[in-house]
């Protein structure tokens, strides 16, 4: 199948980002909900375990969001990326020019003005967030109030209980980009800095990078055309935070150094880097989609 995208002539390269993620307070992520409980997700293990998981789509949406929601501003006029694209969710622009829609993929499937329908495959796929520690997920219990109406009729509040994950709460996880140019990376950047003070559902949310002197943030970027390095997964099994924690360190020095068709970055280098295409996103990509220039080098469609 086509990519349905016009290439710019600039150089492609895969993208990998590998991170462990921790809570610093209680974490809920909705998966169902029962009589008067909300369950928060999970996932069973062949040894019998359960554990808390953080889901690969749902932090997808909101990386998703947090591009949409980026502030762009044209002609004095502060806008969201949303609004100046015409691009959200469920319905996807599908322009060529959209950061989003380069690289999350998009579906347009009905005529809309001049544009016929588009469809992107998306290059970018997530993966991990299986709790690291076997924990089990915490209940609280809140009030329920009723509304004034039925207030008026005698009706009492209603118990109504929670599952959290626990503060503390360990969550590897995985971001993968096919063959996109460091311009089109930078929105992928860009989303997954801004996505962690927001990942969760309700409140509290928000999860961290996890560091210490040893390592510095738990965190990996590797660009390459050849996938020489080892991949920085976990085992789902891993229960002890030390164990996976010097697995990931292992995992991430096994890489060739001074490689051509590889390159890595790893803690502190890596974080650097991301901020790095981040700001290039904020202060160049937003300002030249505002200005009617396609941030990949592409004129807008009618």
């Amino acid at each position: 199948m086509a990519s349905g995208l016009t290439p710019k002539g600039e150089a492609l390269y895969h993208w990998d980002i590998y991170a462990l993620l921790y809570a610093p307070q209680e974490v809920y992520f909705g998966h169902e909900t029962q009589v008067n409980v909300n369950l928060i997700e999970t996932v069973s293990l062949p040894d019998g375990s359960e554990r808390v998981y953080l889901s690969p789509t749902k932090r997808r949406g909101v990386e998703r969001r947090a591009l949409l929601y980026a502030p762009v501003e044209r002609n004095g006029q502060h806008l969201y990326l949303t609004d100046l694209l015409n691009c959200g969710i469920p319905n996807t622009c599908g322009r060529e020019n959209c950061p989003v829609c380069r690289v999350y993929g998009a579906l347009v499937t009905e005529r809309r003005g001049n544009i016929e329908r588009t469809t992107f495959i998306g290059r970018l796929t997530h993966g991990g967030g299986v709790s690291i520690p076997a924990w089990q997920p915490l209940e609280k219990q809140r009030a329920m109030h009723p509304s004034d109406l039925r207030r008026e009729s005698g009706e009492e509040p209603q118990p109504f209980r929670r599952q959290y994950g626990a503060p503390g709460l360990l969550f590897p996880v995985y971001n993968h980009v096919l063959a996109a140019s460091e311009r089109e990376f930078r929105a992928v950047a860009y989303a997954f800095l801004a996505s962690l003070p927001r990942l969760g559902a309700g409140n509290p949310k928000g999860l961290d990078l996890y560091e210490d002197e040893t390592f510095g943030p738990y965190l990996v970027l590797d660009r390459y055309k050849a996938p020489l390095g080892r991949r920085v997964v976990l085992p789902p099994t891993l229960k002890d935070p030390g164990e996976a924690l010097a697995e990931f360190r292992r995992r991430a020095e096994d890489a060739p150094e001074g490689e051509a068709l590889f390159q890595r970055h790893r803690g502190r280098a890596a974080l650097e880097a991301l901020r790095r295409l981040a700001k290039a996103f904020v202060e160049e990509d937003l300002p030249a989609l505002a200005s009617g220039q396609a941030a990949v080098g592409l004129s807008l469609r009618p």
